[in-house]
């Protein structure tokens, strides 16, 4: 197989792929990216709805704030 029949199968792969269904405000026409399984293009918000990966919002996390927050005002509370 050839580079040139590689090519022409992704770019026939890819005409039968969904398209994003976001549209230009200015120009109307819709986007012409390839669609995630929400019907939108990773530019248009196809990856939004992923859970937190950032640390800050790991359960671990959230307890230690909280714990460290009980802490403070207890310290409050004793020096008042």
């Amino acid at each position: 197989m050839t580079s040139y029949d590689r090519m022409a199968a992704a770019r026939a792969a890819l005409a039968a792929h969904p398209l994003c269904g976001a549209h230009a405000r200015t120009t109307g026409e819709a986007c012409k990216g390839p669609a995630m399984p929400n019907g939108r293009c990773r530019m248009h918000g196809g990856k939004a709805g992923r859970k937190r990966t950032h640390g800050r919002y790991t359960k671990a996390a959230i307890a230690g704030r909280r714990d460290v927050r009980a802490i403070l005002r207890t310290l409050r509370d004793l020096l008042e």
